[in-house]
């Protein structure tokens, strides 16, 4: 199969239908994130990575939609593997419960979780003794998640899922969606699932990056074709009150460099109140931030190329020196981050990542090594590069060793950074 025929144009918003779209960002052509490559296999798959801004409505979309089943059936990502979004899922769970803490059967609560991955996030709610159920396309996680307890359908999530998801635990209490909601093409399809399967006093909870944070720090490596959607507050609005639900409050979340955190139930349920006062105060702080408007949109893929700049500035300096540069963190965002600047492993000698899945492989586009944490003992890189900046803490106190002998860390986003030993504990 021809790389075209794994990926369609979307030529309308995905919120209002509008036609109305405006080119803000072009990568070019990109290869898919998640594609790690094995010794001997034929090349990536090269999709364009272009950022639509809807001028009706103000959602900011990709141009073009991989298939789903190119990027999802086999995902080597494991939600399991950060220590930080493992207590992140701890904390959501516990505070989800409270919001039931006056439910007369508060003992019997239901929930499930789409792309549920290996189960990290029903693995909290089931300590909380909830009955859990997952939904995730791809069949391997959903095997580790049964392995660990956790009833798993493998599936994408839509209608038929959702009727699969009921049959099997009955209507729920708790419909959860962290970092998926972005991932979706048609936005309608999902919420109306998710209202099939929710109870009448039941809450949905997505959480996904921020748009506000992303153009405020320059955080253009989070955009990928996974990522269909770049959401505000004002077009989500309109997106919910169309299929009869309505979001009652917002959160914002530190996690993943700018997270929110919404809350959405069906209208007529008042067991969760709305927070009229908090809904407006987020839609007036991006208007006044000019969000609703072209020009800090223009303005990204400007600051971008400054930070690809000083990044490439550093490394001709180092290899100047005679240093040895590696990477930290096979991510996502590390994956646009490293072909943006079309760098390779002349450049980055190799990528330590924790993830058992990913070691032995090359990385999309670059074919950079991905390999095990020894090669810092081995290969001792005087600098090491973390691509995944948001677990920047976490990676460093798991390395205090390679620190401790001299090793420096470095993050290039939203500005370059030398890391200090102190800065693993701030």
């Amino acid at each position: 199969m021809a790389d075209e025929e794994k990926w369609v144009y979307k030529k309308s918003c995905r919120i209002c239908d509008s036609t109305d779209l405006v080119k803000y960002f072009d990568f070019g052509r990109m290869p898919l994130v998640d594609s790690f490559i094995g010794a001997g296999e034929p090349g990536d798959i090269r999709v364009p990575l272009e950022v639509m801004f809807c001028q009706n409505c103000f959602h900011s979309q990709l141009s073009v939609v991989v298939d789903p089943k190119v990027l999802f059936f086999n995902y080597l990502y494991h939600s399991s593997v950060s220590t930080t979004y493992s207590l992140h899922c701890a904390a959501m769970a516990r505070e989800l419960k409270s919001l039931f803490r006056n439910r007369a059967n508060r003992e019997k609560l239901k929930s499930l979780d789409i792309a549920s991955n290996d189960g990290c996030l029903l693995k909290e709610f089931k300590k909380e003794g909830y009955t859990v159920i997952g939904v995730d396309p791809a069949e391997n996680l959903c095997k580790i998640a049964e392995e660990n307890g956790i009833a798993s359908i493998a599936d994408f999530w839509g209608l038929d899922a959702a009727k699969k998801a009921v049959a099997r635990v009955g209507k729920l209490d708790v419909i959860t969606g962290t970092n998926v909601f972005a991932h979706v093409d048609d936005l309608h399809v999902f919420l109306d699932a998710v209202y099939y399967a929710l109870s009448d006093e039941g809450v949905l909870v997505i959480e996904f990056p921020y748009l506000r944070n992303l153009i405020q720090d320059t955080e253009f490596d989070t955009i990928y074709h996974e990522h269909l959607s770049y959401f505000l507050v004002k077009p989500l609005l309109t997106l919910f009150s169309g299929h009869k639900m309505h979001i009652t409050h917002l959160s914002d979340m530190d996690i993943h460099g700018g997270t929110i955190r919404v809350y959405a139930v069906k209208d007529g349920n008042t067991t969760i109140p709305i927070d009229v006062t908090l809904l407006q105060k987020y839609v007036d702080r991006e208007e006044k931030e000019g969000l609703h408007t072209l020009t800090p949109y223009f303005n990204l893929e400007k600051n971008a190329q400054r930070v690809r700049t000083d990044f490439l500035e550093k490394l001709r300096e180092l290899e100047v020196q005679g240093k040895k540069v590696a990477g930290y963190g096979a991510s996502a965002k590390g994956n646009t981050f490293i072909n943006y600047c079309h760098l390779d492993k002349s450049a980055i000698s190799f990528i330590v990542d924790d993830t058992p899945h990913k070691q032995g492989r090359l990385y999309a586009g670059t074919r950079i090594p991905i390999v095990s944490r020894e090669w810092l003992k081995k290969e001792r890189p005087d600098y090491v590069v973390i691509l995944p900046w948001n677990f920047k803490k976490e990676i460093m106190r798991r390395n205090e060793e390679y620190i401790l002998g001299g090793g420096k860390f470095m993050v290039a986003i939203p500005k370059l950074e030398i890391l200090s030993f102190d800065d693993k504990i701030k």
